[in-house]
């Protein structure tokens, strides 16, 4: 993942708009990753660490890459950069990967128990599940043989489903930064749900750590960057060589 990272911040293509949302996210995931393990080296803090890297790295680059494919008319280029988008889509699923299991080992013993009972842990589920079935598409559509996957395809099922992964990982985010207000009691029979009188209060992890300023700082810049990829604006076509120059003057 990290060369590919390195490509999409440096090559030409994709939108102006897509490529600042990459630099975006490493300026808010090294923020917030500082901050947090400012205030301890836990299994919690690698829970945080793990979902923004994937969430506000990865994805934006690996969204990025796929954008900057259709810059490009030959056909080595543009599958260049949609083996790059398979790359970063490949870390993004190992970085989440990491942030769920540090958190699911962080809560007692037992499932479900103490596990998706909050807004923020129900959306984020959610994500993860479509994320899976955005992968199971893709791999599915490569064909089968991995070592020569078919890496020119289209698909409104993929493109639908990473789509509204990435908007719940946002959305999850965001929750998570706001408050973690338990909605749901699994112990009880039958299983309960309800809305406590404080669900819109801020009184989470963030504001406990870092403050409530600072969360709403970081909740606001997970919200533009959201807003800046899911409209990402002109894709751009890369600038033309010297020759490639002169030969559209003379034509």
């Amino acid at each position: 993942g990290g060369p590919s990272l390195l490509r999409a911040l440096w090559l030409s293509g994709g939108t102006l708009r897509s490529k600042m949302s990459i630099w975006h996210g490493v300026g808010l995931t090294i923020t917030i990753a500082a901050l947090t393990l400012k205030k301890g080296n836990n299994l919690f803090a690698w829970h945080v660490i793990g979902m923004c890297v994937g969430i506000l790295i990865f994805q934006p680059a690996a969204l990025h890459s796929i954008l900057a494919r259709h810059s490009f008319k030959d056909a080595d280029t543009r599958k260049a950069r949609t083996f790059d988008h398979k790359l970063l889509q490949t870390a993004v699923v190992i970085s989440v990967t990491v942030g769920f299991l540090a958190i699911f080992f962080n809560k007692p013993a037992g499932f479900p128990g103490k596990h998706f009972m909050s807004v923020h842990s129900l959306v984020g589920a959610t994500a993860l599940g479509f994320m899976a079935l955005n992968m199971l598409d893709a791999m599915y559509r490569q064909g089968a043989n991995p070592l020569k996957p078919k890496l020119t395809w289209v698909s409104n099922l993929h493109r639908s489903t990473g789509t509204i992964a990435f908007v719940l990982a946002l959305v999850a985010i965001m929750l998570g930064l706001y408050n973690r207000t338990p909605v749901v009691d699994w112990a009880v029979q039958p299983i309960q749900f309800s809305l406590p009188s404080s669900w819109y209060q801020m009184d989470g992890w963030s504001k406990n750590t870092h403050g409530e300023m600072l969360t709403w700082l970081f909740i606001v810049s997970a919200l533009v960057l959201l807003l800046n990829m899911l409209s990402p604006g002109a894709i751009r076509s890369p600038p033309l060589r010297r020759g490639e120059r002169l030969e559209k003057k003379t034509t």
